[in-house]
C-alpha cells in the first residue's frame, strides 16, 4: 500500500468523518510530504498530517506547522506509538523550517499529553452562547452574498485576518478548503456588505446535530456589522441557539482553551521578537528534551538575538520549551508580570 492508502486506512478506522469529507481531504488536501507515519510489525500503525501554514507575529510572518489527524490503530495503542510519532513530527517540523507548531486536541484530556511534548495551551477563544430568544438589532443595512461566489472574498478575508496581531493565516488554496469543508458539513460562509457596497463582515457557520449552530469564526469591521452577521445566521437557521468561537475582542463570552502551540526553532523566533522590540534585553536559558538544537543560552539585546552558551552572568529566565512557549504566547497578564512582550495567538477555521 502507498503512504496515502495507509494514512487513509488509519483515518477511516479512527475518525467518524463522512466518506464525502474523507474523499475531499484525500483528493484535494492530502500531500505525501506532509504525512508522518510509524511502522510496527511491518505495518503502518500510527499516522498524522504535518501541514504548513503561516502566522503573523509581531509585524512579520513566520512559518507554522499544524498537526492534525494524529491516530494509532487500536491494537497498538498504549505502547508509546503516539509519543514516538509526535517526536518524529517535531523533528521534521524543525528540519523543514517551521518556527512554531500548532494543534487542536481532539478532547480536553489530551492537553496534558501534549504539554509533556513541550506544547502550551496557548490558543483561546471567547466562547459566546445565544439562546433562540436572543435578538440582534443593527443600525445599518447589510446585504449578504455567498463567500464562494463573491469576487474578492479571499482578499477581504486575508485583510481582516491580518488585522489580528498573532493569528494562523490561510493561503488562497486553504481558503478553498475551508469553503468545501463547511459546505460538506451543511454549513455556510457569507460576506456582508454595507449600504455603500463595502465588505463589512465575513461569517462562517455549521449546524450541530440540527439542535444548534456553531459560528466557527466571525470577522467584522465594527460591532454593528458583527451584529448583522449574527442576525443573518439566526434567520438562516430558523432561530436555533448559536454558539460562537469568538475572537478575543468579542463583547461577551467565556475564555476557553482552543488549541496548543510549541516553539520549534527558538533562535528564529527570538530573532523575530528581538527585531520588533529593540529595547528588549534578556538572557534566557532554554531546555528542549526533544529538539536538542534549541537547548542553549540566548542573549537578546539591541534588536538582535544570539546563541551565547559562554555567558556566565545572571539569567533572566531558565526555562524549558513549554514554559518559554507560554511566555511568548501568553496574555496581557503574562506580559505585565514578566515584563516580556507576550502576545496571545488565535487559531480558527482549521479542518479539525
Amino acid at each position: 500500500m502507498s503512504t496515502k492508502d495507509n494514512v487513509r486506512e488509519i483515518w477511516s478506522e479512527c475518525f467518524d468523518d463522512t466518506p464525502q469529507w474523507i474523499d475531499m481531504f484525500f483528493s484535494e488536501v492530502y500531500r505525501d510530504d506532509e504525512a508522518v507515519t510509524l511502522c510496527r510489525d511491518k505495518r503502518t500503525v500510527s499516522a498524522l498530517m504535518l501541514q504548513q501554514y503561516s502566522m503573523n507575529f509581531h509585524g512579520c510572518n513566520i512559518q507554522a506547522g499544524y498537526i492534525c489527524s494524529a491516530a494509532t490503530l487500536t491494537p497498538y495503542r498504549g505502547d508509546g506509538c503516539m509519543t514516538e510519532l509526535m517526536s518524529q513530527a517535531l523533528r521534521q517540523s524543525y528540519k523543514r523550517g517551521d518556527v512554531v507548531c500548532t494543534l487542536i486536541p481532539a478532547n480536553d484530556g489530551l492537553y496534558r499529553f501534549y504539554e509533556n511534548l513541550g506544547f502550551s495551551p496557548a490558543f483561546h477563544i471567547n466562547l459566546e452562547r445565544y439562546s433562540s430568544a436572543h435578538t440582534f438589532t443593527t443600525s445599518g443595512q447589510y446585504t449578504a452574498t455567498d463567500a464562494s461566489s463573491t469576487d474578492g472574498a479571499y482578499t477581504l478575508f486575508q485583510e481582516m485576518m491580518m488585522q489580528r496581531p498573532c493569528c494562523i493565516q490561510h493561503s488562497r488554496e486553504q481558503w478553498q478548503h475551508i469553503l468545501k469543508d463547511i459546505s460538506i458539513d451543511g454549513g455556510c460562509a457569507y460576506i456582508l456588505s454595507d449600504a455603500d457596497g463595502n465588505g463589512a463582515a465575513i461569517v462562517f457557520a455549521v449546524p450541530v446535530d440540527n439542535t444548534s449552530v456553531r459560528i466557527t469564526d466571525i470577522l467584522a469591521r465594527d460591532s454593528d456589522a458583527r451584529l448583522g452577521a449574527l442576525s443573518l445566521i439566526r434567520k438562516k437557521y430558523c432561530n436555533l441557539p448559536i454558539e460562537v468561537y469568538g475572537y478575543f475582542d468579542a463583547p461577551q463570552g467565556t475564555d476557553t482553551p482552543r488549541g496548543s502551540m510549541r516553539i520549534i526553532n527558538v533562535y528564529m523566533l527570538l530573532r523575530s521578537l528581538a527585531a520588533s522590540y529593540p529595547e528588549l534585553k534578556a538572557n534566557i536559558k532554554v531546555y528542549d528534551p526533544i529538539l536538542g538544537q534549541n537547548s542553549h543560552i540566548y542573549t537578546i539585546d539591541r534588536g538582535f538575538a544570539v546563541i551565547n552558551d559562554g555567558y556566565m552572568g545572571a539569567l533572566d529566565y531558565d526555562v524549558d520549551i513549554e514554559v518559554l512557549t507560554s511566555m511568548v504566547f501568553g496574555n496581557d497578564v503574562t506580559r505585565k508580570i514578566l515584563d516580556f512582550p507576550a502576545t496571545r495567538p488565535f487559531i480558527s477555521l482549521m479542518l479539525d
